[in-house]
């Protein structure tokens, strides 16, 4: 009896970390689908949207004090959140739009900005991130990604032999390769920063790098070195250095024998990576990028429509903003990021005070590189949760609060 209401009294005090652990990574379970089905994947949609949903209401009310104290960041956000719902519906009233899709197009855009962002931002900016047992987070995300995508793996090499990139995720090949990310990412940051001998990271950052190299997408090869160099700067050691140079050099000479041998069009991650190192295609997201500039500048103050007629958009977060927002939403960007940004400088500076939760810096990181490629400022909904827990955690003052490994109890280590 005493061990169940041990177990009561640990899930209890750790609701906030599954509700951290639920939005920002739960959702990725809804994508697993190895024999395409019409019911299951919806309804799990269906159980963690909802659950993140109902679960946001109720931290924002618990966090009601917290709002106050965060009033800023979050008026910001719901300002510009509010102008871009405007233009979205004078875009849809007044413009026209390719007729075949355009309804699944409007569904598609309210279900992401009526219920997959709004209440969970505002929740994640009021969250009380003192009360999150981050060693335990890093530890569910680290076996949730470990998992999935070692079964994504078997999938892969047993059963469809690599056919046709494999895996077991119905999301867009660029998300599948962020996910890969994530777990390497995990892992690097452990030995790294956290200094965990346990050798089951390495074989989750090889786990990770299979649906990068599988599903021959540049955008995560890009966060990757960028992160990395991240990395070397904040360990400061000249071994890094020329760890990180001689691969560096390495890759791009690899690369280069490979396009000049013409062994790049047998597989796709290196025709698709040489094709952009050495012949810079953006596989037609200049297209866009041009049209999406053209918007903004017939239209510079308040932007004009915020999708193309074909429902597609600029791939890149701040020409998206402009072309649907212009200047006035831009400048209310800016003043929501000017927290991000110093929360992020925060987490950098005291990255050995951050413990496990440092990892949301970089994993904010592989987002944002994301959004200057691809993705809709609507549907970026990864970007507007990390950025949130962003500027939550750079509220902790480790004057009074250090993050800590919470106790079986679920409280700060130590007698507060």
């Amino acid at each position: 009896m005493n061990k169940i209401v041990n177990l009561k009294a640990l899930s209890a005090n750790n609701l906030e970390t599954y509700f951290l652990v639920m939005t920002l990574f739960g959702y990725i379970f809804c994508y697993v689908d190895p024999y395409p089905s019409d019911t299951i994947p919806h309804f799990f949609n269906l159980l963690i949207r909802g659950t993140v949903l109902f679960s946001s209401l109720y931290f924002i009310f618990q966090n009601f004090k917290i709002i106050k104290q965060r009033i800023w960041p979050i008026a910001i956000f719901l300002v510009f959140y509010f102008l871009y719902q405007i233009k979205a519906a004078c875009t849809f009233t007044n413009s026209y739009f390719v007729p075949d899709d355009f309804q699944v197009l409007k569904n598609d855009f309210y279900y992401y900005c009526l219920i997959i962002i709004p209440l969970p931002v505002v929740a994640l900016l009021s969250f009380n991130y003192e009360k999150v047992n981050f060693k335990l987070f890093y530890k569910i995300i680290f076996w949730f990604l470990f998992i999935i995508l070692g079964v994504n793996f078997l999938h892969s090499t047993l059963f469809v032999k690599l056919k046709n990139g494999g895996g077991i995720f119905r999301s867009y090949y660029i998300l599948t390769g962020h996910y890969g990310l994530s777990l390497v990412l995990i892992g690097l940051y452990n030995f790294l920063f956290l200094k965990n001998k346990n050798y089951v990271y390495l074989l989750g950052i090889l786990l990770g790098l299979f649906p990068m190299f599988m599903s021959a997408a540049r955008s995560p090869i890009l966060a990757f070195a960028i992160i990395l160099l991240l990395f070397i700067i904040l360990k400061k050691s000249r071994r890094y250095w020329m760890y990180f140079c001689l691969s560096v050099l390495i890759s791009i000479i690899g690369l280069l024998i490979v396009y000049k041998s013409g062994f790049k069009n047998d597989i796709l991650f290196f025709k698709r990576l040489n094709e952009a190192v050495f012949e810079g295609k953006a596989s037609g997201r200049s297209h866009f990028l041009n049209k999406g500039i053209e918007e903004f500048t017939n239209n510079p103050w308040w932007g004009g429509r915020i999708l193309f007629e074909d429902g597609m958009y600029a791939h890149n977060l701040f020409v998206d903003i402009l072309m649907s927002t212009g200047l006035i939403g831009l400048f209310l960007f800016i003043g929501y990021y000017k927290f991000v940004t110093k929360g992020f400088v925060k987490i950098l500076k005291n990255i050995d005070k951050y413990k496990e939760s440092g990892i949301i810096a970089f994993f904010f990181m592989q987002y944002f590189v994301l959004t200057q490629t691809s993705g809709s400022l609507y549907s970026s909904f990864e970007l507007w949760y990390f950025s949130a827990v962003i500027i939550g955690l750079s509220y902790i003052n480790f004057k009074n609060e250090k993050i800590k490994s919470n106790d079986s109890r679920g409280n700060a280590t130590g007698n507060y």
